[in-house]
């Protein structure tokens, strides 16, 4: 693993499948060193492999909702040489099924892994993204914006997390801090189809398709896009969405 002053550094969670995975590898071909994180220590060792033909990599396995798993990802931000963007992907999508018969305990699962957990995470990584003027990517949903039947939990995790996101973009402007949130949209991926069991999701794009996107949003400057909402599955002048 060699790294320099110079070198910039990622940190994604949720990297060893889906999106997150893809995010990993865009970030590794722009040139970033990788902090990546999953719950599947055997995936995330694999895919830490792979990615390391193209860029230092460090990972570490565990659930986010672990103060000690956080730390070491920090940790991992650190040995590599500090911090420029951190993508709070990792996420739960819980029960399908109507308000009414949702089993209400089971709030106490999503919103520790989908608001709090990227929160935590966030605040440990601050002291490294203040010292490179670094940027803050949390994903989102339109089920945040939308009210999709079966999918209220999930989406009030995610209008939760757009709150929150919108008011940290404005509290650390005077620190060189940026944040947005990216909708990747509707994707073939593990998480969907657990929405949709038993039913065939192909007509859904695989998460390669947000590439574009992502090769776009890491060449941008993080104060000019500060605050913004983009969906990732859009043409590029239409990536913007109002937040």
């Amino acid at each position: 693993m060699v790294t320099t002053e110079n070198t910039r550094v990622a940190l994604i969670t949720g990297a060893s499948r889906g999106l997150g995975l893809v995010i990993a590898h865009v970030l590794a071909e722009c040139g970033h060193a990788l902090a990546i994180g999953g719950r599947d220590a055997a995936a995330l060792k694999t895919i830490a492999r792979r990615l390391s033909q193209r860029a230092p990599v460090l990972a570490v396995a565990g659930d986010i909702t672990d103060p000690a798993v956080r730390a070491h990802l920090i940790d991992a931000a650190r040995t590599l040489g500090g911090l420029d963007v951190l993508v709070n992907n990792a996420s739960e999508l819980g029960p399908i099924g109507p308000l009414a018969a949702f089993d209400v305990p089971t709030f106490g699962r999503l919103f520790p892994v989908n608001v709090g957990a990227p929160m935590a995470l966030t605040q440990l990584a601050l002291p490294l993204l203040r010292a490179r003027r670094g940027l803050i990517v949390n994903i989102t949903s339109d089920a945040a914006t939308a009210a999709y039947p079966g999918w209220g939990p999930y989406g009030a995790t995610k209008a939760a997390l757009e709150l929150l996101t919108r008011t940290l973009a404005a509290e650390l402007d005077a620190d060189g801090v940026a944040a947005v949130l990216v909708d990747p949209g509707d994707m073939r991926t593990r998480m969907h189809q657990e929405a949709f069991p038993g039913q065939d999701i192909s007509d859904r794009p695989l998460p390669e398709v947000t590439i574009p996107f992502w090769k776009w949003l890491f060449a941008q400057e993080a104060q000019v896009i500060r605050g913004q909402r983009f969906v990732a599955q859009q043409e590029d002048a239409r990536w913007l969405q109002p937040a």
